[in-house]
């Protein structure tokens, strides 16, 4: 992913952009892990809102797959339905680690 664009964007250097990515990534994997809580325990809400912290951080850096994709977990869970979680968890991990390359 070019983070330079991104950065142009934020008004920002492509090293501070380095930071917040970085940072993104520690705090989404916690929150994926709050997720994967959520639906062990059967938690709808649980999971909404750390697809909600997710979505929220992933639009201000303009991580628009991400953004997409939590935005989508987020409405689901809100509706009650932790339905093919699984697979929303596994692409959101790709996402995420793909940042990283």
């Amino acid at each position: 992913m070019d983070f330079s664009d991104l950065a142009l964007r934020l008004g920002i250097d492509k090293e501070e952009f380095k930071e917040l990515a970085e940072l993104f990534i520690t705090t989404t994997r916690s929150d994926i892990k709050k997720i994967k809580n959520g639906v062990l325990g059967h938690s709808p809400a649980d999971a909404a809102a750390a697809s909600h912290s997710i979505k929220g951080a992933a639009g201000n850096l303009g991580f628009d797959e991400i953004f997409s994709l939590a935005g989508e977990m987020e409405r689901q869970a809100k509706g009650g339905s932790l339905d093919n979680f699984d697979v929303y968890i596994r692409d959101l991990e790709k996402k995420v680690n793909a940042l990283i390359g």
